[in-house]
């Protein structure tokens, strides 16, 4: 089953993880974009993206997971500082990874939500249908993710369920991870001593395995009766309690009690899950908490508050360093205007510089750097200046009935207003494109890292796949397609059945002619012919030591003298033919890849011998009577077998017609011919009558050497 799981790892997820691994359940995790570890082992893959990522549509898409397990009250991606914040990507989330999974009719999404949605107390134990009430910020998060799940499971076609778990504790593997009651103050009491208890509320705890055991019933349910489930021990326990039992397990621990009022009980009712999916809990608080306190005591340095760490800067702080980043434009533009009045005043009936508005070029430069708002205001402290400038020489009434103060002002100004106007617009449509490049650049990585996911599934499932080739069914398949083979054709295409299994193109069938000497009977390459068509073996002493041992050789050593590996078909404990491989992988040169090349020269082996039967069976038809003559059929036959194997490739042969200016009887002829030849060649009789002979593994020049014996005969011989 594949299960798909979103949520952040942490101790809870971690104990999952394991249990559905043992169980041999694919685990599939989305950690969120906080997460920048490696994968777990026991996860099959893991997706580092935001729950509310387009991609999710893409994961889901390439995962078609069975079940989505939404961690939800347990995902440590939320650790609920900023309760706002929080809450907005927590729901949205979660919508998002709902409507992902409508859209690819996945059949279960599972909910995980807790005790924390109930805060009243009551005197009976919760059943899974009371109405939720709780004043919590974290509580109505997780009870408005309980309402969207029951919203999406009455308008849409999924399976969607809610597993309450009532306060499940844990030995937490660091300071982040101690968010339950019991690690809590188990932690004080390692800290400071000392045990304080302001709490008088009852309630059970679920340790964190027999939760997982209960998760893991429930996934694999094959159906489910109700909507909200609790999965709850039913014990009572409270906080004294918990601090009495560590007490009994270090005397040094003092408890300080200050609950107010009396005892308030809110227990969630497990009683119908228990019943519907056979659960027990088989952890108790009495005999866990104990270990639990003795492991963080052995381990007290792994939830110390570290070191060095910098404190929070306060809001006043925050808040000055925002007023001043925005008024830094402000403040340079003052800076700036100051030399720019100054030479201003000193270009005044200059002959040079007299019709060069330099407060013109100062709005210029700053409505074209910062914008409106920056031309503005550069603007008014141009109007200022040159106000205060005309001042020296006139008085204000002649400078306020003077047309032409109003038209240089209202020339400033709109010069600044549309060359700031212009480039807010310009930086507008930057930021727009500059923000779409960044969002279509965050979805091509979420592409290519969804690929890559993709390519290691596709690897592994490969690599599976290559495995089921090698196994039974293969081997029956490679039973079948040597027993197909004509009998006389075996070990042809016995060679390139055993390439095509051991991933090598270079293999060689040679066949023992006598105590020294081996001949090459089938080929796949020229590789695999490089040793020559004779090989004397005896003088492989490293490979023939191997082989008369019922051993494969394998040259490790890399002599070029040698083939990578080789194995031999035997019969009566005796090397008949060898097998000879080049070219093979490193990796392949392996202890299965040596029993493997075992297997299959048994297998070559039983083909053969069940080939020679038949055509002992045969050899009154096969023969001509009292010779060794193949008749006209059985020579045919042959023919044709040689003559398909050497268009593969596998071997080459020559056929030829003899004849003799003395008549002879095919008793004579046989006599005569079979004396003259090799034992792997081939005599018989033609269509047309005449005696032909058959020299395998040889060419035409080597046929000479032949036709040159029978020529001091007198026996003519011509290829055919």
């Amino acid at each position: 089953m594949k299960i798909f799981i979103v949520g952040k790892y942490n101790t809870f997820l971690d104990e999952l993880i394991k249990k559905l691994h043992k169980e041999n359940d694919k685990v599939y995790v989305l950690t969120g974009d906080k997460y920048h570890g490696p994968k777990p082992q026991r996860v099959f893959e893991q997706y580092i993206f935001p729950y509310s990522s387009d991609s999710i549509v893409e994961i889901l898409d390439s995962v078609q997971p069975d079940v989505i397990l939404f961690t939800g009250a347990y995902d440590s991606n939320f650790q609920w500082h900023n309760v706002r914040n929080e809450s907005m990507h927590y729901l949205s989330g979660l919508i998002n990874i709902i409507l992902s999974a409508e859209g690819h009719k996945l059949k279960r999404f599972i909910y995980l939500s807790s005790h924390q949605v109930y805060e009243n107390h009551s005197d009976t134990l919760i059943k899974p249908d009371v109405q939720t009430a709780t004043s919590d910020y974290t509580g109505i998060a997780i009870t408005q993710g309980e309402e969207l799940c029951r919203h999406f499971n009455d308008t849409m076609d999924v399976d969607i369920s809610i597993l309450r778990i009532d306060h499940m504790y844990k030995y937490p593997n660091g300071l982040d991870d101690v968010t339950d009651v019991c690690s809590q103050i188990c932690l004080d009491a390692i800290r400071t001593g000392t045990i304080t208890i302001n709490d008088p509320r009852t309630f059970s705890m679920m340790d964190v395995s027999d939760v997982v055991f209960g998760i893991y019933n429930y996934i694999h349910s094959r159906d489910h009766k109700d909507f909200i489930y609790h999965l709850s021990s039913g014990q009572p326990v409270s906080e004294i309690d918990i601090a009495n039992i560590i007490k009994n397990t270090d005397n040094s621990v003092s408890i300080q009690d200050e609950t107010v009022g009396g005892s308030q009980q809110t227990i969630l009712d497990g009683s119908e899950f228990n019943r519907e999916f056979h659960f027990e809990v088989f952890h108790t608080y009495e005999k866990t908490i104990p270990a639990i306190y003795q492991k963080m005591r052995r381990n007290k340095k792994k939830f110390q508050t570290a070191s060095g760490k910098k404190k929070t800067e306060s809001k006043f702080i925050t808040r000055v360093k925002a007023l001043l980043n925005a008024l830094l434009p402000f403040i340079e533009n003052i800076l700036v205007f100051i030399p720019v009045f100054m030479i201003n005043n000193r270009a005044v009936g200059s002959k040079y510089f007299d019709r060069l508005d330099f407060f013109l070029l100062y709005v210029l430069l700053f409505a074209g750097v910062y914008g409106t708002k920056q031309a503005v205001f550069s603007a008014t402290l141009s109007m200022a200046g040159y106000c205060f400038r005309q001042l020296y020489n006139r008085t204000g009434i002649e400078l306020l009935i003077d047309y032409n103060t109003y038209l240089w002002i209202a020339q400033l100004f709109i010069v600044a207003m549309a060359v700031g106007r212009l480039r807010d617009s310009t930086k507008s449509i930057t930021f727009d494109k500059d923000e779409e490049i960044t969002f279509l650049n965050t979805q091509l990585e979420d592409l290519v890292s969804i690929n890559e996911s993709n390519n290691r599934i596709k690897n592994i499932y490969q690599n599976r796949i290559l495995d089921y080739d090698d196994s039974l069914v293969k081997i029956y398949g490679i039973t079948s397609e040597l027993d197909s083979l004509e009998a006389g054709a075996v070990l042809f295409y016995a060679a390139d059945i055993i390439g095509r299994i051991l991933g090598t193109e270079d293999v060689a069938i040679y066949t023992i002619a006598n105590g020294d000497y081996c001949r090459l009977f089938s080929a796949t390459s020229t590789q695999a012919k490089s040793l020559g068509k004779s090989v004397k073996y005896t003088d492989m002493t490293e490979m023939m030591t191997a082989i008369n041992n019922h051993q494969v050789y394998v040259n490790k050593t890399m002599n070029e003298d040698y083939p990578l590996m080789a194995s031999a078909i035997y019969r009566s404990d005796k090397p008949i033919e060898l097998i000879m491989l080049w070219g093979l992988p490193f990796e392949n040169m392996s202890v299965y890849q040596c029993n493997l090349l075992t297997v299959l020269g048994y297998m070559i082996y039983n083909s053969v011998e069940r080939a020679d039967r038949y055509l002992d069976a045969l050899a009154n038809t096969r023969f001509v009577s009292g010779t060794k003559l193949l008749t006209k059929d059985a020579f045919a036959e042959l023919d044709n077998t040689y003559h398909d194997a050497m268009e593969k490739g596998f071997t080459e042969y020559v056929v030829l017609a003899v004849s003799s200016e003395q008549a002879m009887t095919y008793k004579q002829w046989s006599d005569i011919l079979s004396s003259k030849l090799r034992f792997s060649d081939y005599i018989g009789v033609a269509p047309d009558g005449r005696v032909r002979i058959l020299l395998t593994n040889s060419s035409i020049m080597d046929a000479q050497f032949i036709i040159q014996r029978f020529s001091q005969l007198s026996i003519t011989c011509t290829p055919v």
